[in-house]
């Protein structure tokens, strides 16, 4: 019998968190999510079904305190036959007992993952890693799918060492440019396609998957439209020097701080703010918000289980 995971987290992160909850139990799962007045068709539809998918994962986005309880019983019939996860990314409630429901903390079953898949990979390579170099690797490794690269080109890298370095992390593991994002943005403004495909082929080579791209690129879309609305505040700053004496003042209008910094421009750092002010005055918020209702519509598509994500993804970007 499988455990009903509950787990709490935030809309942002949630393909992240349940991928990787996912992959506890299947390399290729087949998720489906439902919401609202969806949880008790979709819950009653799998637990009565004469067979369900193969590595199927219901998951149960924000689902009301009342559409549990109809739907008990159903869930622990359910929960023989396929794997189910709760997610909230409001403030949750008591499950009833009878679900046997086990909470999880994502962020930590994410360090305790990553770790653990370090030590066991440095170990069986006969290597040992010091503490400064994992705090490197885990800033700069932000998403687990690419990690496991990363550390093969760590040792490869070290060879006979047996010691793996800062040094060694900060020559081989490559931080995600936000360079990358403007340049791919800009030549999405300009409907330049080939430029487009370029851009998508080298971050696609250096180990990014069309998730953590699609990830990143919504945070960025969101950052340029945040850039277009702050157009006012750095009127007639026309160099980098100047820009970096006002950035601060964002913050200002920000009380209290809110809890995701990263997806505010005032908390970016200061070079990239300034080019995501460069690039948003380019772009007009048109374009933008057709690049942001096109993400949606892909993740929208993933969460019904898409095995197609390469395909559907380069097909949004070109046609957005």
């Amino acid at each position: 019998m499988n455990p009903i995971i509950v787990a709490a987290g935030s809309k942002d992160n949630f393909m992240e968190d349940i991928h990787l909850l996912s992959r506890d139990w299947a390399q290729d799962p087949r998720i489906v999510t439902v919401t609202s007045a969806a949880v008790k068709e979709a819950v009653v539809e799998k637990a009565s079904a004469l067979f369900v998918e193969p590595d199927l994962v219901l998951v149960l986005l924000d689902p009301a305190k009342e559409a549990i309880e109809r739907v008990a019983g159903p869930l622990v019939a359910l929960k023989e036959r396929a794997h189910v996860i709760i997610y909230f990314t409001t403030p949750g409630f008591d499950l009833p007992p009878e679900l046997g429901a086990v909470r999880i903390a994502v962020e930590k079953e994410k360090e305790k993952r990553f770790k653990e898949k370090v030590l066991a990979h440095v170990r069986s390579q006969g290597k040992k890693m010091t503490d400064k170099a994992y705090a490197l690797l885990k800033e700069r490794v932000r998403d687990e799918t690419l990690l496991d690269g990363e550390l093969a080109k760590l040792v490869a890298y070290v060879g006979e060492k047996g010691l793996i370095e800062t040094k060694d992390v900060a020559a081989i593991v490559t931080e995600i440019h936000e360079e990358d994002f403007i340049t791919l943005s800009d030549a999405m403004a300009r409907k330049d396609r080939k430029e487009v495909m370029i851009i998508v082929e080298t971050l696609l080579s250096q180990g990014l998957s069309p998730l953590a791209i699609h990830g990143f690129m919504t945070r960025h879309v969101r950052l340029l439209l945040q850039a277009r609305d702050a157009a006012e505040f750095f009127k007639g700053v026309s160099d980098f020097r100047a820009f970096s004496k006002d950035f601060g003042k964002l913050k200002e209008d920000l009380v209290p701080a809110p809890l995701e910094k990263r997806q505010y421009l005032a908390f970016q750092k200061p070079y990239y703010a300034y080019n995501l002010c460069k690039s948003g005055r380019r772009m007009k918020e048109e374009a933008l918000l057709s690049l942001l209702q096109m993400l949606a519509r892909f993740d929208h598509k993933v969460k019904k289980g898409t095995r197609h994500d390469r395909t559907n993804f380069e097909a949004g970007l070109l046609g957005a």
